[in-house]
């Protein structure tokens, strides 16, 4: 393993730093173990346009916030309730997020979870922070 973890991390608009971080643990950012998880070390990155929004001040978020959100890596450390990783796959995150588990997700058709992806939930909350124009429920 490298001896120093690096990462791109917002400090505020136009001020983006590479910093060493902590390596990461399989741990959920409250603290709790996130059994479903695995550990990355980061081969390739890339820039997002949500990226350039943020640094340039156009889409709020917190100080020190640790950028991107779209790489490829090799898992190199698999939570016990992972069935479809192991250590050394060589893997891409996309932007989407999935729960890993429904039977979409199992299908590998993570684009159409239906955890996290349910365009026919009847309401949704969504911090008014985040948008000029909050979504209207749809029922």
């Amino acid at each position: 393993m490298a001896s120093s973890n690096r990462a791109v991390v917002f400090r505020n608009a136009k001020d983006m730093r590479v910093e060493s971080l902590d390596f990461p643990k399989l741990r959920m950012p409250n603290g709790r173990k996130a059994p479903h998880g695995v550990v990355l070390r980061i081969v390739a990155t890339n820039i997002c346009g949500s990226d350039l929004h943020i640094y340039r001040g156009s889409f709020p978020v917190p100080e020190g916030m640790v950028m991107g959100h779209e790489m490829t890596g090799e898992v190199i450390e698999v939570g016990p309730d992972v069935e479809f990783l192991g250590e050394g796959d060589l893997v891409s995150v996309p932007f989407n997020v999935a729960c890993g588990r429904c039977r979409n997700c199992r299908a590998r058709r993570t684009d159409v979870c239906e955890t996290t992806n349910r365009p026919w939930r009847r309401s949704v909350t969504w911090p008014s922070s985040r948008t000029s124009c909050p979504p209207r429920s749809t029922g």
